[in-house]
């Protein structure tokens, strides 16, 4: 129970440096020995804290050179929902849930604070969409979500966006490859009349037209 108690006091240790500014991301973290004689325990539990902070994808270790704050947290969370859907722990249906959610939130926020910062980039995404094949425009459909999303300027949803986004992704890809042109073409237009939605400021045909998206994607995925 001591030792269990002393490697916290490490991980504590390196989480508060984080929430005081004076670690960031791809910034190097003490030297275990360090830690160790700030916070007054031994080197075995400070290794052991970064291990565990390792494990978690919070700290990435660099051949000669040290441990660093991790830039890709979010590979951690990806890793944590793919083993959980490969559990049954949550359902495709889950994923898409929390996604209706976020694209939700995401259209809210943008209406109310009047800014759409990816505005050209989303309009070049919508037209690529046009012409883009079943492999293409699941990439697509990732893009013009992450660019609302930037647009938020909410770091929070960026870092779980990434995480949820490989998983989505990967079931997107599939269904994508079951759609025939019709099908596309509704899935194209659900995207541009979001976007249209935004920049009228209609958050009541924002709502239905996401509600339509991930109707229309759940749909699919039964018949996967």
């Amino acid at each position: 129970m001591k030792e269990d108690m002393e490697y916290q006091k490490a991980i504590n240790y390196i989480i508060g440096l984080i929430k005081e500014g004076k670690l960031y991301v791809e910034s190097k973290i003490p030297s275990e020995r360090d830690i160790a004689k700030n916070v007054g325990i031994g080197r075995s539990s400070t290794r052991e804290a970064i291990s565990i902070l390792r494990g978690m994808g919070l700290i990435e270790s660099r051949h000669g050179s040290g441990n660093y704050i991790s830039k890709d947290c979010d590979k951690a969370i990806k890793q944590m929902i793919t083993v959980m859907l490969a559990l049954g722990s949550i359902t495709a249906k889950d994923i898409i849930e929390f996604r209706r959610i976020m694209a939700v939130s995401v259209c809210q926020m943008l209406i109310k604070d009047n800014s759409l910062k990816e505005e050209e980039n989303i309009k070049n995404i919508l037209e690529e969409m046009r012409g883009a094949d079943a492999e293409k425009l699941s990439m697509l459909d990732y893009s013009f979500h992450v660019a609302l999303i930037k647009s938020t300027n909410n770091s929070l949803f960026m870092t779980v966006m990434e995480a949820v986004a490989g998983v989505y992704q990967d079931m997107i890809s599939e269904l994508n490859h079951m759609l025939d042109e019709q099908a596309k073409q509704e899935f194209i237009n659900i995207h541009t009349m979001i976007f249209k939605s935004i920049i009228d400021k209609d958050e009541e045909a924002c709502l239905m037209h996401i509600n339509k998206h991930y109707d229309l994607t759940e749909e699919k995925m039964v018949n996967l």
